[in-house]
Parts: structure tokens; C-alpha cells; sequence
């Protein structure tokens, strides 16, 4: 990040980036331990961010407090945007379809006689074949005078 900020034609020593890095681990380390005495004098046992805008100011970092309360306020709104994906993500087809409980059992009562229609078993598949066949010798025993028409065979399953 720091040799990102500088100018392309400015190099930073290795030194240098390593000072930074302690200065900044530094400067956590306080803002964290006096957040800490902020929520503990509140009897607080977890640090939250107002904690921190007030540790800030107490320190005399008053220029920072409205950073970190941008920046507060935009992972707020991250936060909830990606909380409300994750939400729409778990919506059946149904309820993006805006359909009501009610609804939903219906079409979901209706899909399954359609698989149970669809997956018929051998079993009634030979039944039904038995009646389609019973029904083609029905029909023609009432033709059996007119012309060109046999008997049919006899049916085996």
C-alpha cells in the first residue's frame, strides 16, 4: 500500500515500510486499549464501534472519527445488502414467484401426481396395456360384420 501512494519514480526502503508497519500496529494497539476502557467504564464486555469514534476523539484523533464513521456506516450497508442476497438466495422458485403458502402446496400437490402419473410401474403398465387391449376387442366384436376385419389374437402379457 505504501509504495502504491508514493510517486511511481519514488522508491521507499524496506526500512522505512517496516517503520510504517510498527507505527500502525502501534496505533492500534492504543485505539484498541483505550476502546476497551470506553466500554469496560459502560460495563460493557464487547467493544463496539461508537466505543472506538469515542476512544478516537478522548486520544485527540478527532480528524479520524469521521472516517471510521464512513467507513462504519458503508459496512452497515454491505452488511445488509449481503445479508438480503444470501435471503433471496434461500427463496424456493415459488416465493420469487410471489406465491402464497397456500399456493405452493397446491402446485407442489400437483407435481407429485404428475411424477406418480409418470412413473408408472410394470405392473400397472400391463393393466393398462390389458384394458387398451380389452377395449380393441370390444370395438370389434360390434364391427364383426362389416368387412375385411379378423378376430384379433388372444392377449398374452
Amino acid at each position: 500500500m505504501i509504495k502504491d501512494l508514493v510517486p511511481p519514480d519514488m522508491r521507499v526502503a524496506n526500512d522505512t515500510v517496516d517503520l510504517v508497519i510498527a507505527c500502525c500496529t502501534e496505533f492500534i494497539q492504543l485505539v484498541s486499549s483505550e476502546s476497551n476502557e470506553v466500554a469496560t467504564r459502560e460495563s460493557r464486555s464487547i467493544i463496539h464501534p461508537d466505543h472506538v469514534v469515542r476512544a478516537l476523539t478522548e486520544l485527540g484523533f478527532q480528524g479520524f472519527v469521521g472516517e471510521v464513521t464512513a467507513a462504519w456506516d458503508t459496512f452497515k450497508e454491505e452488511t445488509k445488502t449481503a445479508h438480503s442476497r444470501k435471503a433471496d438466495l434461500r427463496k424456493t422458485g415459488a416465493e420469487h414467484a410471489g406465491l402464497s403458502e397456500e399456493e405452493q402446496i397446491l402446485l407442489q400437490q400437483q407435481m407429485f401426481a404428475q411424477a406418480r402419473a409418470q412413473s408408472m410401474t410394470t405392473c400397472e403398465s400391463a393393466a393398462a396395456m390389458h384394458a387398451a387391449y380389452e377395449q380393441a376387442m370390444a370395438a370389434q366384436q360390434q364391427q364383426q360384420g362389416a368387412p375385411g376385419t379378423g378376430p384379433l389374437p388372444p392377449y398374452q402379457p
